[in-house]
This record gives structure tokens, sequence and C-alpha cells, in this order.
């Protein structure tokens, strides 16, 4: 008989007061308003090199969620994304704690300067010895394009265009620069690099223009592990062109499979193995000894939570105004440069109300919300990942660090007594671990 597919999981967080279940910072259990704190984020990664946690994936936003009532206020009242930290600062410390956790840092190809990024990431995958990952996005706030310097957002599509040339620079800057025994680090022949063996990057295009040896030698990783979550019909064709670990979300197994099984066949239209992309389904985990403890705690959870929070970020997501809307009128498919596939799926069946949404996603957002003992989530898990052809999953903070706690303490164990979690790291970098 065959070894049980073993479940990845990956830490998801932003470096805000709250993510996803917005407001609990104010909880008197919760630890997020340290959060701008060192010691904060050295402690979460312990914990969850502790649990064996594959990498810890840092969301990330440019501007604030300011659709909401029109205006940013209720983000700021309530923590939503607002204010944040740079993720890629916190990095280096948390990696210099920990061993083999990775470290997955979203980073916008609309916005960023390629080559200061490609400096940027090659620096702290030689820092963290290759265990550095790249969220790429586009962004999605037309506060974000605003702080940046243009005055909107610009068409879905166009982005990824950008996109697009944005990976053909960075790539080339990485790979393809530094050719192989380029570095020689030889003391005796007063030799540290083969200048035959380095080669100018130059691109003249209409979104890129460069010319410039790759500005690191190459890190151990070369390129990191390149992620990416768009849900698009552009934005999976990106996915199935460059990444190769996908984060999906949705809140029903048949939403999450109809996603993966459309990235894996537009990756393998493209000539890529399909098989080798891991794809990592959004997860909210409250985990007890008993249902009824679990229930408990997310009855005192959902009391600390804030609906405005929710609206605020959601607003910003959907780029519509959903202060608007009474509480039971479902909400309509409107045409914005947001996130169209958070749209979509929301208002697929043309059902869902703002009351709906404030009871089924307050403590979750878009992920599926698990709730129970830990042989009732590990069942939910392993049906996750045979019948969605899923890897593993994201595992959402809701109470910082409680809920990771009792993950990493009730059903981590729970997961490798079956069989279904690694009991230790693989050696090499954090592609090779992926693998």
């Amino acid at each position: 008989m065959a070894d049980p597919k073993q479940i990845r999981l990956n830490a998801l967080d932003q470096c805000t007061p709250s993510f996803l279940a917005f407001g609990l910072w104010a909880h008197e259990r919760d630890k997020a308003l340290d959060y701008t704190k060192l010691d904060y984020w050295l402690d979460y990664a312990r914990l969850l090199e502790r649990g064996k946690f594959d990498a810890l994936f840092l969301a990330d936003i440019l501007g604030v969620p300011d659709v909401y009532q029109g205006g940013p206020d209720a983000a700021f009242r309530t923590g939503a994304l607002a204010p944040s930290l740079d993720p890629a600062v916190i990095v280096s410390a948390m990696a210099s704690v920990t061993r083999d956790l990775g470290f997955a840092i979203t980073g916008s190809a609309s916005y960023e300067v390629p080559y200061l990024f490609a400096r940027r990431m090659a620096t702290l995958d030689h820092l963290t010895g290759g265990r550095l990952g790249w969220n790429i996005v586009t962004g999605f706030l037309n506060s974000g394009a605003r702080a940046m310097g243009e005055a909107g957002l610009g068409p879905h599509d166009a982005r990824y265009d950008n996109a697009d040339s944005f990976m053909d620079v960075v790539l080339s800057l990485w790979d393809k620069s530094w050719g192989e025994g380029a570095v020689l680090r030889d003391r005796e022949a007063r030799l540290f690099a083969d200048p035959s063996r380095i080669s100018v990057i130059d691109r003249d295009g209409p979104h890129h223009r460069i010319h410039a040896t790759g500005p690191t030698e190459p890190s151990p990783q070369r390129v990191p592990m390149l992620f990416q979550a768009g849900g698009s019909p552009r934005g999976r064709d990106f996915a199935a062109t460059h990444a190769e670990g996908i984060f999906i979300n949705g809140p029903k197994l048949p939403l999450v499979a109809e996603q993966v099984a459309d990235i894996r066949a537009r990756a393998a239209a493209k000539g890529r193995d399909a098989k080798a992309l891991r794809f990592f389904a959004g997860a909210s985990i409250i985990v007890a000894e008993t249902q009824p403890l679990a229930e408990a705690r997310m009855r005192d959870y959902q009391r600390m939570a804030s609906v405005e929070g929710m609206l605020a970020q959601l607003s910003a997501a959907l780029g519509i105004d959903l202060s608007r809307y009474p509480l039971d009128e479902p909400i309509r498919y409107e045409e914005t440069d947001a996130a169209r596939s958070q749209l979509e799926m929301l208002t697929r069946k043309g059902t869902v109300t703002i009351r709906q949404m404030a009871e089924g996603m307050i403590l979750s957002g878009r992920n599926v919300m698990l709730v129970g003992t830990p042989a009732d989530i590990a069942d939910t898990m392993t049906e996750w990942v045979r019948d969605g052809d899923v890897d593993g999953f994201n595992v959402a903070r809701i109470l910082a660090h409680e809920t990771m706690e009792a993950v990493v303490d009730l059903l981590v164990p729970e997961l490798q007594r079956r069989g279904l979690f690694k009991t230790d790291y693989a050696p090499g970098t954090l592609r090779e671990k992926m693998r």
C-alpha cells in the first residue's frame, strides 16, 4: 500500500493589528497589539517551527482599505489591514531564530522596481539560507495606486501584462545574469568572480527598461520559490505560467476543487508538470479537545469580531462600497478592476447578503472554517486533499497566538499520528522541502 499523501501547512498572516478575523486585537488574550515589537514575530516563528510548518506566508497590501463608506475611517477604527508593516524587514530576524521554517513574502509586480526588488529578495534568500518564497501580486487597492503616484489601479488584465514583463526582468536578473561557475571566491588567485561568466540583462519594452547585471551573486535558490493567488481567468493563466505554489480560497470543497483542476489543466497546456504544482487552501481553524469546547471558543472570538472591519476589507477587495446595501439585499456583480474572482464567487448564486456574510465570514473571510476536535478536523483535511487535489492549507491567524498554538499542540500531533504530516523537516531549500 502506498504511503498516504503528506499534508503541508503554512501559517497565513499579515503585519497588521488584525487579519481576516478583524477586531480581535481587542480580545483580552490576543497578543497582536505587540505586532510592532520584534519579540512578537520571533515567538511566532519559533512556534511555527516547533509545529513543523512549512512556511509563514505574509500577505501584504499597499494603501489602506478606503472604499467602505467612502473612506478609510472604518479600517483605522478596527485595525483592518491598516496600518501595516513591511514584511521583508521582519523576515531576516525570524530566520535568525529558526533553521527550517520558510518565509513567503508578498511583493507587488505593479509597483516594485525590478532591480531593487531582485536585490532585496536575493539578499533575503542568502540570509535565510534558501528559505524564501515570493507571493506575486498586482495589487487591488486604488489607494495603493495613488500612494505610488498613479492615478488609479488600472485595468485588471493590463496589470497582469505588466506582471509578465516584471517576471521576465527579475527572473533574468536572478537566473541568467550570473552563469554557473561565475563565483570563484579564490583567495590564492585573488579572483572573486569571473567577469566572462556574468552578462548584462538588457530590456527595452513597453513596461520595463533595464540595462544591468544581476545585483547579487546567486543565492541558494537563485530564484525564490514562486507563489501566486490569482483567481480570475487572467490570474489563473498567470499562475499556470509562473507559480510553483498556488493559494486557493473558498469555503466549500467543490469551489476549491474546480480552481485546482482548471489551473493544473492550464499549466499542462503550457508544457509544465502540473502535478508538481503545490496548492494550498485557505483555512481558519479552531481546534480543541472536545467539540463543545471548540464551539465555545468560536463564540468567544465572535463576540469580539468586527463586522465593520470585515466590510471595510471586503469593500476594498471587491471595489464596491458595501455600505450601500441593506442587510438582507443580495449583493450584485459589478465589473471592477479590484479582486474580480472574489466578487464572482460571492455573487455566483445571486443570494449572498451582508447579514449572511457577517454570519459566515466574520472570523474566516473566504477561507474554509474548521471548528472541532483534532480528529474531526484531520478528517476534513484528508477529504480536501483527496477530493480537492490540494496539497495543504494556509492556516490563518484568528487570535494571536492562541489559535495557532492549538493547531501546533493538538492538530499537528493528530496528523502525525495518522502518518499525514512530517515529524521533521526535509533537508534543503524551501523549494526542495516542498517537493
